[in-house]
């Protein structure tokens, strides 16, 4: 009996994410839904998929042998797939159509939603579609429910996770100190004491090695994930904070200063990321978002915008 390649996809969600549970939230499913694909996929292939002996107890769903296979193979069929589909957009003579993009926040607001409104002016065959993407963004991409993801995960990251993707660095986005405003005539070593409003993640471990070196012990007394949370608790008083430069862009500056000294808390490479052999569209798009990020990267005077120019966006060829 032959297998409907959807179903495949669905296999090959199941195999990416890790479960039915993460593969319905991907394909936007049921979790049963999901379930009944895999067992109709069975029953067409006339072998086993699932490894049904280590299933329940929490532990994540195995494939066995041939599903993971079968799974690995069908990111042959999405390829193919999709280049069908820029074939066929060739014939038509155009590179419009329908481009999905997922960004997390501040990129959306500063790097793609500039980007949607420059295309409907000089492409209006373009048809943008945006999603806020908070988590599970590659997997929406290799999953094809997205065409571009505009993230701040390390590229190296990317490419190991994802064979296959594309990866263009847009920009290199500096972290920024950011102190309450009767705080911004304070010593690095008073700075450094804090208190501060921390995240656990590399921002934090980074900004731990530099009060090491000298000699200081931080006072990490909360913690904050969300932008807009954090900065409203600096100019509270309650701390100073790490923010992206460019998250900093999208929020006024008059309750909090931004810190211009010699204590460094590193930064973070935001970058584009497609499936191989794009779509014209989707390639018209990479441009306009490096056009953009060119344009956030100018610099800036040091009164009204945080520290120094950052260095060029570059390429990264995979």
């Amino acid at each position: 009996m032959p297998m409907d390649p959807s179903r495949l996809l669905v296999l090959q969600a199941v195999h990416r994410t890790g479960g039915v549970l993460s593969a319905s939230r991907v394909l936007h499913l049921t979790p049963s839904g999901v379930s009944q694909h895999l067992a109709k996929l069975e029953r067409e292939a006339g072998l086993e998929l699932v490894d049904r002996t280590r299933r329940g107890g929490g532990r994540p769903v195995t494939l066995t042998a041939a599903g993971r296979a079968l799974a690995e193979q069908t990111a042959q069929l999405t390829a193919a797939m999709a280049s069908v589909e820029r074939e066929a957009d060739r014939y038509r003579g155009q590179r419009g159509g329908v481009v999905r993009i997922g960004s997390f926040a501040s990129a959306l607001a500063l790097l793609v939603a500039p980007a949607v409104v420059s295309l409907s002016l000089t492409e209006p065959a373009i048809d943008p579609r945006v999603v806020e993407v908070t988590g599970g963004g590659l997997d929406r991409l290799v999953g094809n429910q997205l065409d571009l993801l505009v993230t701040d995960r390390p590229p190296a990251e990317i490419t190991a996770r994802h064979r296959g993707a594309v990866v263009t660095e847009l920009m290199h986005d500096p972290l920024r100190i950011v102190l309450p405003a009767e705080a911004a005539g304070s010593s690095d070593e008073e700075i450094l004491r804090g208190p501060w409003i921390l995240a656990d993640d590399d921002s934090r471990r980074t900004l731990e090695r530099v009060a090491i070196g000298r000699g200081v012990t931080l006072d990490a007394r909360h913690v904050g994930y969300d932008a807009g949370t954090v900065l409203a608790l600096v100019a509270a008083g309650l701390g100073a904070a790490i923010s992206p430069q460019l998250t900093l862009s999208n929020h006024p500056r008059a309750r909090f200063a931004v810190y211009s000294g010699a204590l460094d808390p590193g930064g973070r490479t935001i970058s584009v990321v497609h499936g191989p052999q794009p779509a014209p569209a989707v390639e018209r798009f990479v441009e306009e978002l490096r056009r953009q990020a060119s344009d956030a990267e100018q610099p800036v005077a040091a009164s009204a915008e945080p520290g120094d120019a950052v260095r060029p966006a570059r390429s990264a060829p995979r």
